[in-house]
């Protein structure tokens, strides 16, 4: 009697399963429900895809040393190609002065200051997303190889001639010292300074990565 009933009650076109007598379910629903959880595991997936990323990006080095390094390169060469380019005669005068650079040679000297400015722009990039790749090693290279040609230039300006003219590297500024061989001792104690951060923005990165795997 029982059974007569549940057989009214429910739709007489729905199957039922042969095994517990239950209706099965239309597939729609079924396909519905697949569909369901399978948009359920994707989500989760992505957020955990997500959650994974942000934290290796966090574990990611920065670098802050070499990146300090680079900035203080960099201002060095806009601050001493923008005083060139205001006073770019007066910087030609000064090295005239020195009688070292032959005179077809002397026509280069113009694009000194535009060729520092670019310079600083370049390390900018360095700064930012170029600081372990080969475009920004190749720009510190070429900072140091230039940093070093400077170094060897002044050592051949006669010490009286320098010391009164000054170096130009900041067109006609100088710092005012009462030493004697003042304005060469200071041009290579900087510049020495130079080469040092350019090694450490040059070699720092990979010391600390080394670090990181021994770790």
């Amino acid at each position: 009697m029982n059974d007569l009933k549940f057989s009214m009650m429910r739709a007489p076109d729905q199957p039922t399963d042969a095994g517990s007598g239950l209706p099965i379910p239309p597939a729609g629903e079924i396909e519905s429900q697949s569909e369901d959880d399978s948009l359920s595991k994707g989500v989760d997936s992505a957020v955990r895809k997500d959650a994974k990323n942000e934290a290796v990006e966090e574990d990611q080095p920065r670098y802050v040393f070499a990146r300090i390094a680079v900035v203080i390169i960099m201002l060095t060469w806009v601050i001493a190609g923008f005083a060139k380019v205001r006073d770019i005669s007066k910087f030609v005068d000064i090295v005239d002065e020195h009688q070292v650079l032959p005179d077809h040679l002397k026509d280069l000297l113009w694009w000194v200051g535009p060729g520092e400015l670019v310079m600083g722009l370049l390390l900018v990039f360095v700064i930012g997303s170029e600081l372990r790749k080969p475009f920004g090693k190749l720009v510190l290279l070429v900072s140091g190889a230039a940093i070093g040609g400077f170094i060897y230039y002044i050592s051949l300006v006669d010490p009286v001639v320098l010391q009164t003219s000054g170096c130009g590297c900041w067109s006609d500024y100088r710092v005012a010292s009462g030493i004697a061989g003042s304005e060469r001792i200071m041009k290579y104690g900087f510049n020495v300074i130079l080469i040092i951060l350019h090694l450490v923005a040059l070699f720092g990165p990979a010391m600390v990565d080394s670090r990181r795997r021994s770790g």
